[in-house]
C-alpha cells in the first residue's frame, strides 16, 4: 500500500445502524476529530500500564535502589574519592589505595548498569503497551476526487485487516455486497490518538479509489455515505459530498486521490 503525506488522525468504530432514511440532511453532526497523544500523556499512560502489570517488581526495584544509594554514602569504602591523598602522580598511589579506589569505582559503575537495565526494561514495557493498544481505522472511498463513502471510528482487529475490513465496512455503509476499487490502496502509518473515553489507541487511515460506483450511490447523486460513531447520531447518513469534502481530513485525502 502506498503511504501518503501525513494527515491528521481520527479514531473510528462501526455501528450496525442502517442508512438514514432522509437523503438530504440540513443539519448533521460530522463528529469530533480525535486529538493526537502528546508526549507527556504517552509517558503517563506507559507508567500507568507498567504499574498495573509490574507493581511488585517496581516496588522491589525502588527499595533496592534506595538501599543501594544509602549504602554508598554510609560506608566509607564506597564513598567517591575527593583526592588521591595529595599524590602528585598516579604512580605514587599505594597498592592499598588502588584497591580502595577500584572498589569505589565499581560501586558507581553498578549504579550505571542498573540505570541502563531500567531503560531497557522501560523500552520493553513501552513496546508491550503499544502492542496492547486498541486499534481503529478511518476508511475513505473516493471517485474522481470526490468522497462517496466515509466511515470513521471503526474498530480494527489487526493491522493486517486494513484492506479487507475497510472494504467490508464501506460495503455495509453503502448497502452493497461488493465494491469495485483500484488495487492502489493508500494508507499511512498508525498514530496515537485519545479516544472519547480518554483511553489511548492506535489509529490508521486508509483510502480507496472506486473504479465504478455501485447502484445505491448512483441513485443518490452528489451524496456521500458518512458515519462517525463518536457523533451523537452514530448511524450511516447520506450527506452532500460538498459538505463532507469540507472536513479537513477528507479534503486532505481528496487532494491525494485526485492526483
Amino acid at each position: 500500500m502506498a503511504t501518503p503525506p501525513h494527515i491528521s488522525s481520527s479514531e473510528l468504530a462501526i455501528s450496525q445502524e442502517g442508512v438514514s432514511s432522509s437523503p438530504n440532511l440540513t443539519h448533521w453532526d460530522p463528529g469530533p476529530d480525535l486529538k493526537p497523544l502528546g508526549q507527556q500523556q504517552r509517558r503517563a499512560f506507559i507508567l500507568g500500564y507498567a504499574w498495573e502489570r509490574h507493581s511488585v517488581q517496581i516496588v522491589i526495584i525502588a527499595i533496592a535502589m534506595t538501599a543501594f544509594v544509602i549504602s554508598i554514602f554510609a560506608w566509607d569504602i564506597l564513598r567517591p574519592p575527593t583526592l588521591f591523598q595529595n599524590a602528585s602522580t598516579v604512580s605514587s598511589i599505594s597498592p592499598s589505595g588502588w584497591d580502595e579506589w577500584v572498589n569505589r569505582l565499581q560501586s558507581f559503575l553498578g549504579i550505571g548498569t542498573l540505570f541502563v537495565a531500567l531503560f531497557v526494561w522501560y523500552g520493553e514495557i513501552r513496546d508491550d503497551w503499544d502492542k496492547d493498544l486498541p486499534k481503529r481505522m478511518s476508511v475513505f472511498f473516493f471517485h474522481n476526487g470526490h468522497p462517496f463513502i466515509v466511515c470513521r471510528y471503526i474498530w480494527l482487529a489487526g493491522a493486517d485487516d486494513l484492506r479487507a475490513w475497510g472494504q467490508q465496512v464501506a460495503a455495509q455503509a453503502a448497502g452493497e455486497r461488493f465494491l469495485d476499487f483500484s488495487p492502489d490502496v493508500k494508507a499511512q502509518p498508525p498514530s496515537l490518538v485519545v479516544a472519547p473515553d480518554g483511553a489511548a489507541c492506535n489509529h490508521y487511515d486508509v483510502c480507496f479509489e472506486l473504479t465504478k460506483l455501485p447502484s445505491s450511490l448512483i441513485k443518490d447523486s452528489g451524496m456521500c455515505r458518512y458515519q462517525n460513531v463518536a457523533a451523537k447520531s452514530r448511524g450511516v447518513h447520506s450527506v452532500p459530498s460538498a459538505e463532507v469534502e469540507a472536513l479537513g481530513v477528507v479534503a486532505a485525502w481528496g487532494k491525494i486521490s485526485g492526483n
